[in-house]
């Protein structure tokens, strides 16, 4: 049984504030843009957002995912609660929390990543797919939107930048395992760019 109450009656701030005080290790759904379950920790939430260290299916920490409050639709206790904080700790897992992340809003969120990671997943919001993914370096924060220099699957930059508007982002990762390798064999980005309109085609 969960040792979580159902946040229905509550709010989700409530709720997970509440995982994240306890160290629960919970899942989260966002229904209609992403079919399946986000695993891991609570970091930090703020009025708006949620910070969460994502748990990996061979028990690993693996980066760090901010999502919207408003699009959280269930939540719960990790039904696998015992084998996954048995399993982190076998494997030598400990939560270290980035210190002083600021979820104020997307535009403070890419900003804390990026100081963390050399580049961050830009997941935006996509009628068809749910989210569209586009990994890149962080090359500036505006107004209404974000800059980002991507990287292709294949580690190749793209030689301009795009924008894209926070009113359409899904949610933001930084510091997984997929993106540090991606990072490690594109190597720094080099030349000069130009910016362009938001692209169509996902990072991967």
């Amino acid at each position: 049984m969960s040792n979580i109450v159902q946040f229905k009656a509550r709010g989700p701030r409530a709720y997970l504030r509440e995982a994240q005080e306890g160290r629960i290790p919970v899942r989260v759904k966002r229904e209609g843009i992403d079919p399946g379950w986000v695993h891991g920790f609570i970091v930090d939430v703020s009025a708006e957002y949620a910070l969460i260290a994502e748990v990996s299916d061979s028990m690993h920490f693996d980066g760090y995912l901010v999502v919207a409050l408003a699009d959280v639709s269930h939540a719960e206790e990790d039904p696998s609660r015992e084998f996954v904080e048995k399993a982190l700790a076998i494997n030598g897992e400990v939560l270290v929390p980035p210190s002083e992340f600021r979820l104020d809003d997307w535009g403070t969120i890419a900003r804390a990543a990026a100081a963390l990671a050399p580049v961050i997943a830009v997941n935006m919001l996509d009628e068809e797919t749910g989210e569209a993914s586009y990994i890149g370096k962080l090359e500036g924060v505006g107004s209404e939107a974000l800059t980002l220099r991507e990287i292709d699957p294949n580690a190749r930059w793209y030689p301009d930048t795009g924008e894209y508007e926070y009113g359409e982002i899904g949610s933001i990762g930084f510091g997984t395992a997929y993106m540090r390798t991606l990072y490690r064999v594109a190597g720094e980005p080099g030349g000069p760019t130009e910016p362009r309109v938001i692209r169509t085609d996902p990072a991967r």
